[in-house]
């Protein structure tokens, strides 16, 4: 097969598994369908890995979607040592999503031109930074606010 023909092919195989991770989750009966939803979501992880940030980060969520469905239906059913190591593995994809969630960030900054790093302060009549101290790159967007004097305090 040529490399036009592999994407389409790929789009196919994601949407079908997909479903499928979704369809296990809505009509699961038993504790092996559970158990096979999030076998699906970490061989999917696991393949798709090197992908977008973005892709990666929806990747890594549906992972632990499914796993915590799993846990949470068939905790009685699991051996201690089980639950425990689907925790370990649903916190390390919890720390794989906080990386994917910042590359994802980053690169819909630059599908859009967002500038990174931008601090907009308003109040204390700085300007925009890029992330060094000292003099502000720019006017800020809006004037500062005058606040009204506080009222006398009587004296009895």
């Amino acid at each position: 097969m040529g490399n036009g023909e592999d994407k389409p092919m790929k789009k196919i195989a994601n949407i079908f598994i997909i479903v499928s991770i979704i369809s296990s989750c809505l009509y699961a009966d038993k504790c092996s369908d559970y158990d096979e939803a999030y076998d699906i979501a970490m061989f999917t992880l696991t393949e798709e890995d090197g992908v977008s940030y973005r892709k990666s980060y929806d990747l890594v969520t549906e992972l632990i979607d499914t796993g915590t469905m799993y846990l949470a239906f068939c905790s009685k059913t699991m051996r201690s040592s089980q639950q425990y190591q689907l925790k370990q593995s649903l916190k390390r994809a919890d720390k794989k999503r906080g990386e994917y969630f910042s590359g994802a960030v980053r690169e819909y900054h630059a599908i859009y031109g967002i500038r990174p790093n931008v601090q907009e302060i308003y109040q204390t009549g700085g300007g925009y930074s890029t992330g060094r101290r000292g003099r502000p790159s720019s006017h800020p967007r809006f004037p500062p606010v005058q606040q009204t004097p506080m009222p006398a305090i009587p004296r009895y």
